[in-house]
């Protein structure tokens, strides 16, 4: 049974937590949320909570109308459009259950925590494009794009799913792609899959020789700083400063995470900046700059550690550890082998 409080915030209907001290919604954490864009209203799960029915933002109750029902059943949906208080459903559908697996498998590839130092494993963004086509498809009606199916097919890689282990359930996954493809007018790719970075191991953090290591520390990694799969989900940066022959130098190391691409990271502490590049050998981004010497002399609470890529956002923020990290990763090691998971995380 799911129970949500409605209320509504000016013109948009609240399904889910919400306040009225400012006005407005509560929703989960960006790392937690798994969304997907509906006509007339917005969707989301905390994929922390298990209830299967969404949260709602409805901001068009009369585009949300033709199918809402679907999600709550029509019991649900009358009373949250008649502007009801409380809704509580027990309604299950193919469509509540397609939308749900499409919002996580977008979750997924935008937030999935792969790590070495937590022992998960990197996702196929191919397998979840494919996947993510399929149930596109099942939930066309109600997405606020018109041309959803065709783009989420134009993304899809055929290869992704054609040499996996047949007890995965990958021979039903082709069949549907290849159905959709006939019917929307969409050549499948059938590209090859990239190398993989199986064989890395995480050595620990190191740079060049250096006479007289003087300070050190460390610092989580804003995830949303970063694109995902870059930086390993579990694993902290950490920073060296060290004495050379030509004084002051500031060495970084950030973990990569399992198959992260060689993309540029950029590092800051007090008044340095330090650009980091990934080293396949350690399986490490690193980097290293000059310090002035009055590095020395920095309180504590100004030597603090951030790592962002510059391509990725445009001002970085200091990091500050993301609410249920330690849960959001115990959760994807659960999906690994839950048979109720989607491909990717069960080939994984």
């Amino acid at each position: 049974m799911t129970e949500y409080r409605v209320g509504r915030v000016r013109a948009v209907i609240i399904v889910g937590t919400w306040r009225t001290d400012p006005p407005g919604v509560v929703r989960p954490h960006p790392e937690r949320t798994a969304l997907l864009e509906a006509r007339g209203a917005l969707l989301y799960w905390d994929v922390l909570d298990r209830t299967a029915h969404p949260a709602a933002e409805i901001h068009d109750p009369d585009l949300a109308a033709d199918w809402l029902w679907e999600l709550y059943g029509p019991d649900a949906a009358g009373a949250i459009l008649n502007g009801d208080s409380h809704i509580a459903t027990e309604w299950a559908s193919p469509v509540l259950d397609a939308a749900r697996r499409l919002a996580h498998l977008r979750w997924a590839e935008a937030w999935w925590p792969s790590s070495h130092a937590a022992a998960v494993p990197a996702l196929d963004t191919g397998l979840l494009r494919a996947e993510a086509a399929w149930r596109t498809a099942a939930v066309e009606h109600l997405l606020d794009d018109d041309e959803a199916v065709e783009r989420a097919l134009a993304d899809a890689n055929l290869a992704a799913t054609e040499d996996l282990d047949p007890a995965l359930g990958a021979a039903e996954l082709t069949a549907a792609l290849q159905a959709l493809s006939e019917d929307y007018g969409i050549e499948l790719r059938r590209e090859p899959a990239g190398l993989r970075r199986e064989d890395w191991a995480l050595a620990a953090t190191g740079g060049p020789a250096v006479d007289f290591a003087l300070a050190s520390g460390g610092a989580p990694v804003a995830w949303e700083r970063v694109p995902q799969g870059l930086v390993d989900a579990a694993a902290g940066a950490t920073w060296t400063l060290t004495q050379r022959e030509g004084g002051l130098v500031v060495h970084v190391s950030v973990p990569a995470a399992p198959e992260a691409r060689d993309l540029r990271l950029d590092a800051a502490i007090g008044t340095v900046d330090v650009p980091l590049r990934l080293d396949p050998a350690s399986g490490n981004f690193t980097g290293e700059a000059e310090a002035p010497q009055a590095f020395l002399m920095l309180p504590a609470a100004q030597r603090v550690l951030w790592v962002h890529s510059p391509d990725f956002v445009g001002e970085p923020a200091e990091p500050a550890a993301a609410p249920h990290r330690a849960a959001i990763i115990e959760y994807a090691r659960e999906r690994l082998t839950d048979p109720d998971a989607s491909l990717a995380e069960r080939a994984a």
